[in-house]
């Protein structure tokens, strides 16, 4: 075959998710196109590799492909503007309209692969710069519009799903909603149309899942699953299967995340992307870890912390640490939990990605830790013996009835006491500060979504740290802080003090409010003017006139920790008549 022909074939082949075989022959081409001095070949071959490189995630050979792309670019263009030797220029036998056709088509190539690797490095500042001269550029060669505008879409999506990887989801979908509008149908090749939609298709309806609108997401992924099975690319439509799982989960159909998961792991292992490998054991752990099965739940998530650490991401690691820390938990390995949620907050600081939720998180999850540290003390029936070996821990584990058999006034007694009170200072800050958050949403549906999926568990915790260490001063502040979080105002209130800002441990980018309210689900609505619905932080409260206002202490930690005002800076509300 000749070697424009096997350079096509590598095309379909990475269409097919084969890019083994494309890269073994894009890599085997470059030898044979050296030794017939086919610079156009050369590029394509390197442009190809790129891609792969950068699908892949080896970002080392993305970085060698856009390097020696330049090299070669920069030769051509010193041609044009005049500044060549006479002997470069005695080597080139194209016409200047040729060598212009060359230089506009692989600039664009090599700036895609720019956006893709600054965007898959976490760099979205210098991804958004690039795809912005990626959105205006334009073409004088027709047979090139269709393969920019290909290229702006493959970027965008790339640019967004990186985002949605740091959590910065409303960043994210401005993106996604051009992306929608700039999928129509491409002329030219039909596969090529067909795995842009796909890609598109997949990335949103994951985008979707991750932010609470699985509705959404389903006619997406039918769709998505419908071209590839036509196709038969089969790493995509098990891809649509993981999507699909991962919805199940969050709806708590356990029995069919569990059945998509099994049906999709042969494939995505055979094709082995790491970001879907490794999603696929997260799920396998949790549906394990719901059946009892802690053993198996912890080989799962130690098979998905191996593969992050393979590609050096912070963020992922931290996150898979914290959910490995729950088995050691649940067998009462409780200084090991703690050593798993220290090295998750030095990946934390590690990455200026990290933002104060994710702080906030990880003080409430070290806070579980020595709650249940103190619950052992007080002879909670479901602690784990760090001795017992794993089929008496799930034995345990699942005949737990929530029993506590503690005695007041014993030693016991008093070190749970203690380990309680720890648990509230972590607890109960970062409780108040994450839903402190609900008061600068403006969309009733993201609002009720940041209630539910982020603030209330956290709520619930510290009320329930508060309760079990007998405080009955700080439950009923809780309280009352819970039946009067919020006010009407006729005004827009301020957002002095309420910008996401700079955590005491690693800096954390100032972000817009409404960027997490999307991270738990709804999509933010436009704020139209001063109203009478919207929601306003309380002053603070004082029950005693002669006390200091309610969880003064834990509303200057949360401040100090995590940057957030829990409360109005007005005068203090008296709660008595």
């Amino acid at each position: 075959m000749s070697i424009p022909g096997e350079l096509e074939r590598a095309r379909r082949l990475t269409f097919a998710d084969d890019e083994v075989a494309a890269k073994e022959l894009l890599l085997a081409l470059l030898p044979r196109i050296e030794a017939q001095q086919r610079d156009d070949w050369a590029l394509e071959d390197l442009a190809q590799l790129g891609e792969l490189y950068l699908t892949r995630t080896a970002y080392d050979g993305v970085r060698e492909s856009v390097r020696r792309l330049r090299e070669c670019l920069a030769v051509y263009r010193s041609v044009l503007d005049g500044s060549a030797t006479d002997d470069v220029v005695s080597q080139v036998t194209m016409s200047t309209r040729d060598v212009e056709h060359l230089v506009t088509r692989y600039s664009r190539r090599a700036q895609f692969l720019e956006t893709g690797l600054a965007a898959a490095i976490g760099d979205h500042t210098a991804a958004a710069h690039l795809l912005a001269g990626l959105d205006g550029s334009t073409s004088e060669f027709d047979d090139l519009v269709t393969e920019f505008a290909h290229l702006r879409l493959r970027a965008r999506v790339e640019c967004a799903r990186a985002l949605c990887d740091d959590d910065l989801h409303v960043r994210s979908e401005p993106l996604w909603q051009q992306a929608i509008e700039d999928l129509g149908e491409f002329p030219g090749d039909a596969e090529e149309a067909d795995r842009l939609w796909v890609l598109v298709a997949l990335g949103y309806a994951r985008f979707c899942i991750e932010t609470g609108r699985r509705a959404e997401a389903e006619p997406w992924l039918r769709r998505a699953g419908a071209r590839a099975t036509s196709r038969e690319w089969p790493l995509v439509t098990a891809r649509t299967q993981l999507e699909r799982a991962a919805a199940s989960w969050q709806a708590g159909d356990h029995v069919t995340t569990e059945r998509l998961v099994n049906e999709c792991y042969p494939v995505i292992a055979q094709y082995a992307r790491a970001d879907d490998v490794w999603r696929c054991w997260l799920y396998f752990g949790l549906t394990r870890l719901a059946a009892g099965g802690l053993q198996a739940a912890d080989d799962c998530w130690e098979h998905a912390e191996r593969h992050w650490r393979e590609l050096g991401k912070p963020l992922f690691i931290h996150r898979i640490l914290l959910q490995r820390s729950w088995i050691a938990i649940f067998r009462g390995r409780y200084p090991d939990a703690v050593a798993m949620v220290g090295q998750a907050r030095e990946l934390l600081d590690s990455t200026p990605r990290s933002s104060w939720l994710a702080y906030a998180r990880l003080d409430d999850h070290l806070g579980t830790i020595w709650r249940a540290d103190a619950l052992a003390d007080l002879g909670f029936d479901g602690a784990g013996d760090p001795d017992e070996e794993w089929t008496d821990a799930e034995a345990r584990y699942e005949a737990s009835l929530g029993v506590i058999d503690g005695e007041a006034g014993t030693p016991a007694y008093e070190t749970a006491m203690t380990k309680l009170g720890k648990a509230a200072e972590l607890k109960i800050p970062a409780a108040l500060a994450v839903d402190s958050v609900r008061y600068a949403i403006t969309d009733a549906e993201a609002r009720a979504q940041w209630g539910r999926c982020i603030s209330a568990p956290l709520l619930a915790s510290a009320f329930a740290v508060a309760w079990e260490s007998e405080d009955d001063e700080l439950v009923a502040s809780l309280i009352e802080y819970h039946s009067a979080r919020g006010t009407f105002a006729a005004d827009l209130p301020s957002t002095d003090g309420l910008e996401f800002s700079r955590v005491a441990t690693a800096a954390a980018p100032v972000s817009d409010l409404d960027e997490l309210a999307l991270v738990a689900g709804g999509e933010p609505g436009d704020e139209a003017g001063p109203s009478l619905t919207r929601l306003g932080p309380l002053p603070p409260l004082r029950m005693d006139p002669t006390a200091e206002p309610l969880l003064t202490r834990y509303r200057d930690l949360a401040l100090q920790r995590y940057g957030q005002h829990v409360t109005a800076p007005e005068p203090a509300w008296s709660t008595w008549p």
